[in-house]
């Protein structure tokens, strides 16, 4: 399936990507950092600092979150966190829209894709023997 990832570049190092809204969008979903970042394969520190870095690139926060304890932590999404996820998949999908006559157009054109047309053949029995 053809999927549009969009970047928006501000000015100097500032954007939003794809991966800020996935990680964003995460801890949305498990209440959680350590959680998010399990599910994108990263470690606990890294989402850290990408949502530290991420978040202050705004006026307000993201993130609202809770310090360990006995339950440990937890984190959830601001308002505003919500509405820059919300607006964000609202855009790709818009642009997928906007572009879906030309990506067909261009879809015509791609070569097969050996990994999924394909299935390995079963080896017969001569074959497993020798």
């Amino acid at each position: 399936m053809t999927v549009i990832k969009i970047r928006i570049d501000f000015d100097g190092d500032r954007y939003i990507g794809h991966g800020r809204i996935q990680l964003l969008e995460l801890i949305g979903q498990h209440g959680s950092i350590s959680k998010a970042a399990k599910a994108m394969d990263m470690s606990y520190k890294r989402a850290w600092y990408l949502m530290d870095d991420f978040s202050a690139l705004f006026t307000d926060p993201l993130i609202e979150r809770q310090h360990g304890g006995r339950g440990g932590g937890a984190a959830k999404l601001t308002p505003f966190g919500a509405d820059l996820v919300r607006q964000y998949r609202d855009m790709e999908a818009k642009a997928l829209s906007v572009f879906a006559k030309p990506l067909a157009s261009i879809e015509k054109h791609l070569a097969r894709n050996q990994k999924s047309d394909t299935k390995p053949a079963k080896k017969s029995p001569q074959a497993a023997r020798a």
